[in-house]
């Protein structure tokens, strides 16, 4: 089980010191002004030859070049670089101030970086810390909860922890996407973020405003994400590992009814008859019940091995890792691996020639069917509610075809066990530049930018007669083979210069991406035997080929302009023109603009005086935006296959499936976005203050026509939306005790989208639940009243038929009847308010960091007090308090076949608190490292979804799909030593 992985300690801002030392070892400490030790910071020769980090107490040891001279490099994120002179081996002592205002940090902005006190556009870096103390297999996990505006929605539990989605500053388009772009080491990235080893990453960025997100233009619209892999650096070479292993637990099990309550539950219900089977009577006289939960489900575990390789020379750097990563998920059968080598190489070839290529290869590995836990089918099966007077084992322990005699539709939710299933991906993604420094204009430079990525997915899956489907059908096979590229290629550029107190910077770029996508997919049924599985597609009597392929083309012009006077003014002006193959004729143009404006109000002269702002910046942005999500042939007409008979031959056949509209182009947004940063006291408390507003027009929306044309609906530029909010991300340095550090990141976010128009008539559109003047995603339907108490509350009521016992329907129009005129909206899918708090202790070489995340205004269904379990009871459900005649004061409907006969589903408030991420590490101290010959060395233990506090009953407020498993429960222990 032993495997590789990378993880680099944070890359490092270089900073002069000049030292004399005698060839052997200089030590020291590094501490901030006011006397706090330094932990992570970079000490290095800048002449090459080795490097170090410093401690948790800020020491420091270090090998003196041979010649016992040199310029010693020493640096660290927000704080300024010093020149010192060293005499002789006597220990240092250096102290590092504050970085001028503390805004000198860089961020990666898109096609470059710059210097924080210099960006006009909303910016966001997610902190180091989610990404260095936390194990994370997922980025997903690092971005939650970590900046203000963006929200990350969990779809679903599993061992893959893929399932995610992601709204940056919330939702603006109704049928189009809403999901950000993705820039992978400057090149835009299509895969799963389940696929990007969080071991390579180096730093994340959210671009939130129109300015800052213009330059990915229509790709841009919905916010971008920018990563950037950790890359090879200047020194002697570095090797890091890291491991870690963990358990994983169900959070909420529901408790479901077992055997002795199902039957009772069977044998009291009304309006059903005698439904207790000869088969669930003899399973319940036995008293052999089963716990259908309990078997579809184990401790799950988590184990991860990092290696990498970082060093580099005056002329070429490199960083090689490689990951191993197995999940075992608590659902039985549900296991996901994961193997990646990353090689980066930058190569500096002459002064004026810089080469570089930064590649990810990776195999995923999915074999095996998880067991079924939800009943898609309708027929009763599904682990989670399936009859436990039923039978799962044959009397040799083999598993029964047919769990349920008395029902085979339902088949055993545990078969999937037994089914052979091979599920692989390779990806590669690989970002190279060559980049150009003009000698003959200082400040020119050309850099050519290509990107090509490659996804290769094969699964295949044989039913034999083992299980219900292979004995219904003779056996089925599925073989499925999907290929999918893209290819980017940017040509960029850039102009930089200062002339006095001004700063330029103009960046121009011509770019084009090309993806496609092929999949292949046959199915077989009718096998003579199941020996060689999916081998003998030819021997089937009945195959059913099928394909799906696309290509998608999008050219891109940009210009963008930076100018700075005095550093106190800042401007930036970004158009950029796209075109999208999907698009009509005439239409597959557009162009965005947009420009930003900031003013460094704490360099301005009357604020010198003043001691309370460290940092004071006003920012401001207006833009357009395009958003061209939609599928490649959306514009044109579209047939489907309808193959028909002609007495016994089966002949081709085509069918129309959707309209043509050549006037389809692009869904725009206008935005306005205005910013305060802002540094207190020295920074010990610095945070940003955001408000935006954005209106979305020419919606590309699916909308609803008559039937008389043969189609439902097509997709128009129709239809206007609004979207506002507010952020507020704040940091403060709350404690500071010598070597003990209380430090606290909190984040909220108010967002609240609305239609503002659909068809142009000021009508809603009840069908597709779509309101003016309401949220996007509103929930709508029948409401839940309570229940009937008493026959005299029937009676006064306008369910004439109902009777004690029986679901109350909420009369919204106040008429004598209940109907489709009583629909109202109950609640909104998108949250209102979301939140995050980190509080981060430090003490020496120990450090605990915890962190919260919150959800507040989102409703969500709680399908475990919808009973569902058919009139005669094959399917169970959770206990609850069931109204009955003996029981007048419970508080769930009876146990009545009609007692809900509007099916009326129950909706509640999914707020929530939780208690994402604990975590604890303990740097060992110098001495011992000298005594291991080690660098550093660090052992930690992380818990993840520790508490949860909500008041939502179903399975999980964070969770979209309430009828699966919920999260997990998970605890890690992992050490990381570098050498």
């Amino acid at each position: 089980m032993n495997r590789l992985l990378l993880f680099l300690i944070p890359l490092i801002l270089a900073a002069p010191f000049v030292v004399r030392a005698q060839s052997g070892m200089v030590t020291g400490k590094i501490s901030t002004s006011d006397g706090r030790p330094l932990e992570g910071a970079s000490i290095r020769w800048r002449d090459g030859g080795s490097g170090a980090l410093s401690g948790a107490d800020g020491g420091f040891r270090l090998q003196t070049p041979q010649k016992g001279t040199g310029i010693l490099v020493v640096s660290f994120s927000g704080f300024e670089t010093r020149e010192i002179p060293v005499k002789d081996d006597a220990p240092l002592s250096i102290v590092l101030s504050e970085a001028t205002k503390g805004m000198d940090e860089v961020v990666v902005v898109g096609y470059g970086t710059q210097r924080k006190r210099d960006v006009t556009g909303a910016v966001a870096s997610i902190p180091k810390e989610r990404l260095q103390q936390l194990p994370n297999t997922n980025i997903g996990q690092a971005l939650q909860g970590a900046v203000p505006g963006l929200q990350i929605n969990t779809n679903s539990g599993g061992a893959e922890d893929n399932n995610l989605s992601i709204l940056i500053r919330g939702r603006n388009s109704i049928s189009a996407s809403n999901s950000p772009l993705i820039i992978w080491d400057g090149i835009p990235y299509e895969g799963g973020i389940s696929e990007i080893n969080p071991n390579d990453v180096e730093s994340i960025e959210v671009l939130k405003d129109a300015s800052a997100a213009a330059i990915y233009g229509s790709r841009g619209s919905n916010g971008v994400i920018l990563i950037t892999s950790k890359q090879g650096r200047k020194g002697r070479l570095s090797i890091t590992y890291d491991g870690f292993q963990g358990v994983q637990t169900l959070t909420n099990k529901p408790e479901l009814m077992n055997g002795e309550q199902f039957y009772q539950f069977k044998k009291t219900r009304l309006n059903a008859g005698n439904i207790i089977s000869p088969a669930e009577q003899a399973v319940y006289d036995a008293g052999k019940w089963v716990d259908w939960y309990d078997l579809a489900t184990r401790q799950g575990s988590r184990t991860q091995h990092s290696l990498s390789l970082n060093g580099g020379s005056d002329r070429i750097s490199f960083y090689v890792g490689a990951t191993y990563l197995d999940v075992s998920g608590v659902s039985v059968n549900d296991r996901f691996r994961r193997y990646s080598l990353r090689p980066s190489l930058e190569v500096k070839v002459t002064n004026w020639l810089t080469v570089s290529s930064s590649t990810q290869f990776s195999y995923q590995n999915r074999d095996g069917l998880p067991v079924e836990f939800f009943d898609t089918r309708n027929t009763g099966g599904g682990a989670n509610f399936f009859n436990p007077l039923t039978t799962p084992f044959n009397a040799d322990g083999t598993l029964r075809i047919y769990a349920y005699d008395d029902y085979p539709p339902a088949r055993n939710p545990l078969s999937n066990t037994l089914v052979p299933n091979s599920d692989n991906g390779y990806r590669a993604f690989s970002a190279n530049s060559a980049k150009i420094d003009f000698p003959f204009l200082k400040g020119l430079s050309y850099k050519v930018n290509t990107g090509v990525e490659f996804e290769n997915t094969s699964r295949k899956t044989y039913w034999g007669r083992n299980v219900a489907l292979g004995l219904e059908t003779g056996g089925t096979a599925l073989n499925y083979q999907a290929v999918q590229t893209n290819t980017t290629v940017e040509n960029i550029l850039n102009f930089t210069r200062e002339f006095g107190r001004h700063s330029v910077n103009l960046t121009g770029l011509y770019s084009s991406q090309s993806n496609s996508f092929d999949r292949d997919q046959l199915e077989g049924q009718g096998f003579p035997n199941d020996v060689l599985t999916n081998y003998q597609m030819s021997a089937a009597t009945l195959l059913t080929p099928s394909s799906v392929n696309f290509r998608q083309n999008l050219v891109s012009q940009m210009g963008r302009l930076n100018y700075g006077y005095d550093g106190r003014y800042l401007l930036t002006l970004t158009a950029r023109r796209d075109g999208y193959s999907a698009f009509g004729n005439g239409r597959k143009y557009g162009l965005f603009p947009s420009a930003a404006l900031a003013w460094n109000i704490h360099r301005e002269s009357f604020m010198q005086s003043q001691t309370l702002f460290s940092n004071l910046k006003l920012r401001g942005s207006y833009g357009l935006n395009g958003n061209q999500a939609v599928s490649s042939y959306s514009s044109l007409a579209k047939l489907s296959s309808a193959p028909y008979l002609t007495g016994t031959t089966v002949l081709p056949g085509y069918i129309p499936s959707s309209l043509a509209n050549e006037k389809l182009g692009w869904e725009s947004t206008r935005s306005l976005s205005l910013g305060l940063d802002f540094g207190i006291l020295k920074n010990r408390i610095t945070g940003t203050i955001d408000v935006y507003s954005a209106r979305t027009q020419d919606l590309l929306l699916n909308r609803t026509i008559s039937s008389v044309q043969g189609f439902t609906r097509i997709l128009q530029n129709i239809g206007k939306t609004a979207n506002k909010g507010l952020e507020i991300g704040l940091n403060t340095q709350n404690l500071t005790k010598r070597a003990f550090t209380w430090t606290t990141s909190a984040n909220l976010t108010l967002n609240r989208n609305e239609i503002v128009d659909l068809y142009g008539d000021g009508k809603d559109d009840i069908v597709n639940a779509w309101f003016i003047g309401k949220p996007i995603n509103v929930i709508y339907g029948l409401q839940y009243d309570g229940i009937f108490r008493s026959a005299e509350e029937v009676a006064n009521s306008v369910q004439k038929t109902a009777k004690p016992g029986y679901v109350r329907v909420r009369n919204v129009n106040g008429d004598t009847l209940i109907n489709a005129a009583d629909r109202t909206i109950i609640g909104y899918e998108d949250p209102r308010l979301l939140w995050g708090l980190t509080n981060t202790f430090k003490y020496k070489g120990l450090s605990l960091m915890v962190f919260f995340h919150g959800v507040r205004g989102a409703t969500k269904r709680n399908p475990l007090e919808d009973d569902n379990v058919f009139t005669d009871v094959r399917r169970n459900t959770t206990v609850k308090d069931w109204w009955s005649p003996t029981n007048p004061n419970g508080t769930h409907f009876a146990n009545d076949a009609n007692a809900n006969p509007l099916g009326v589903n129950f909706f509640e408030r999914s707020d929530f608190t939780r208690l994402k991420d604990v975590s604890l590490a303990y740097e060992l101290p110098g001495k011992w490292l000298d005594k291991a010959k080690v660098s550093a060395w660090k052992v930690y233990a992380t818990g993840r979804n520790l508490a949860t506090f909500t008041r939502y009953g179903g399975l999980d407020p964070e969770l979209t799909d309430q009828q699966g498993l919920p999260l997990q429960k998970e605890v890690i222990v992992g050490m990381t030593v570098t050498f």
